[in-house]
């Protein structure tokens, strides 16, 4: 096995399910080289210490953590975490091992708690083509649609596998540290973090990751715990429509920058569009039946922004000047 650091993402503030990730790390059949975590500018680092790791701090921003961790770290690989997962000590050995063997660069455990839970949810995400179970594509883990939204495929993870997937949850990556570096994702930060939320900011590392021409994996039987300590995004915020209005601005973005404007056969460029009006308007259609309950105005209003704004921002000149995804 090559050798791997860890970048940790955190505010400091995740307590006792930052103590069980730390369990995790010191009970892994693979020790890292290093252990970088990462805070803010005006944040305490988290009173539970492993005893060797290396603090250092940036400007705020979940995007940017990842990429001032690079600035330490020169092993071949890292293992880009969350302050609040857990796993078992075989889980390092097993993201490893896809790309010791050359047939990935970067791998992560299955994680379907982020899938739509409910039946209600999975109709809802099938007609608004946002996000639907694949009935096609079931060799994969997570397939980008056209119209931005994707599609995913659960499976057994008792059995050692490799589902390709075109994206993945952030809390927990291993990737070749080449391979990050040449995402360039501080050009993504620019337009990711405008507004302090960014949402969606790993599948936009998972799909440039994948346009970029490398591969990403899902190992089946890699699984680990997703403890959801919320150090991100404040619980107030979760309430107000923010989230709302950063949600649909990214998907607009993400849409334009990494399928669109990518695609270079007239034929597919007309039907990306049609894929996109028709999410648009089924979104619509979602939202105005939201109304119904009065409490769901606001997030009706904020998610008409979010579509401005991206709208707006694809034909500013900052948006222009970004450099093109291209490898």
């Amino acid at each position: 096995m090559s050798e791997y650091s860890i970048a940790i993402r955190t505010l400091g503030r995740a307590g006792e399910k930052y103590q069980k990730l730390l369990d995790s790390i010191q009970r892994s059949s693979i020790q890292p080289q290093k252990v970088v975590v990462v805070l803010p500018e005006g944040f305490d680092p988290p009173a539970e210490r492993l005893g060797d790791e290396q603090f250092v701090y940036c400007s705020k921003g979940m995007v940017n953590q990842r990429i001032e961790a690079l600035k330490y770290i020169d092993t071949e690989y890292t293992l880009f975490l969350d302050d609040d997962i857990a796993f078992d000590e075989h889980f390092v050995q097993k993201l490893l091992e896809p790309l010791d063997e050359g047939m990935f660069d970067c791998s992560t455990g299955p994680l379907f708690s982020f899938f739509p839970q409910s039946m209600a949810g999975r109709i809802a995400g099938t007609l608004t083509a946002s996000v639907s179970l694949s009935l096609f594509r079931r060799d994969m883990y997570v397939k980008i649609l056209r119209s931005g939204g994707w599609s995913y495929h659960t499976f057994d993870t008792t059995q050692k596998r490799y589902y390709p997937t075109e994206s993945f949850a952030g809390t927990c990556c291993m990737i070749r540290t080449r391979v990050m570096r040449d995402l360039r994702m501080e050009d993504e930060k620019i337009w990711l973090e405008r507004f302090g939320y960014a949402y969606g900011e790993d599948r936009v590392m998972a799909y440039k990751l994948v346009r970029l021409g490398y591969k990403a994996c899902i190992v089946a039987n890699a699984l680990y715990m997703h403890n959801d300590a919320k150090t991100s995004t404040s619980a107030q915020e979760m309430r107000n429509t923010k989230p709302i209005f950063c949600t649909y601005y990214m998907h607009v973005v993400f849409w334009n920058r990494f399928i669109q404007d990518m695609e270079q056969n007239g034929l597919f460029r007309f039907l990306n569009k049609a894929c996109f009006f028709y999410w648009q308007l089924a979104m619509t259609g979602y939202h105005v039946l939201k109304c119904i309950k009065p409490e769901c105005r606001s997030r009706f209003s904020a998610f008409i922004q979010g579509l401005r704004e991206g709208k707006r921002y694809v034909r500013s000149k900052e948006y222009q000047s970004l450099s093109p995804v291209k490898r």
